[in-house]
């Protein structure tokens, strides 16, 4: 009977150290393991995930349609250049916008200009009628003839006297891309045919 009890207990104890002896083996391998792997992400390390940068004079298409959601305003786009005064052409259609085509494209560097009616003859609703409500932060978006939708924040409205110097309005030394949207105000003088004054719609791109 001795002789069997301290077999089982020489089975137990060599059974007990085979055990042992296993989970020492896996934890060594597991760490060599683990030690390989980092060896190897620093001869090979993985390239970090990278977002592209929109360059704003990318791909830049000729506007197609102007859309202000909050103004619902969703409106053609014709392409203007220099009236016979001098002054900015606009649009044939009192309900589309006009972009100044010698200028530059929405979304390339520089300021882009479109601009609109505010009314039209016989009373007539313009594009542009409620542009005086637009406030900072209004989102404004332009589609080109690519499909690319091109997105603006609005900075800030200024009113301008029709005679005054309008260069900051068409030109930008930033290296940033902006649009311009321009309508009229004020009063409406007779012997003009024309309002005497402008306003100006300042955006900036979106570079989402």
């Amino acid at each position: 009977m001795a002789s069997r009890v301290s077999f089982q207990e020489n089975l137990q104890i060599a059974v007990a150290s085979a055990i042992a002896i296993l989970a020492i083996g896996l934890i060594i391998g597991t760490v060599l393991i683990h030690e390989i792997n980092a060896a190897r992400a620093e001869a090979n390390p993985t390239p970090p995930i990278t977002f592209p940068i929109i360059n704003p004079q990318t791909n830049i298409g000729l506007p197609t349609k102007l859309y202000i959601t909050d103004l619902t305003v969703q409106a053609a786009i014709e392409q203007v250049t220099i009236a016979t005064d001098g002054s900015m052409a606009v649009p044939k259609d009192p309900m589309n916008a006009g972009w100044y085509a010698t200028g530059t494209r929405p979304g390339a560097i520089g300021s882009a200009v479109i601009d609109g009616h505010v009314n039209w003859w016989g009373g007539k609703a313009g594009v542009f009628k409620n542009l005086h409500t637009i406030k900072p932060g209004t989102k404004i978006m332009v589609t080109d003839d690519t499909g690319a939708i091109i997105s603006f924040i609005v900075i800030k409205t200024t009113k301008y006297d029709a005679a005054a110097d309008a260069t900051d309005i068409f030109t930008s030394t930033d290296g940033l891309a902006h649009l311009n949207l321009i309508t009229c105000t004020g009063t409406w003088n007779t012997a003009l045919h024309q309002y005497n004054d402008r306003l100006v719609v300042f955006a900036d791109l979106i570079v989402e």
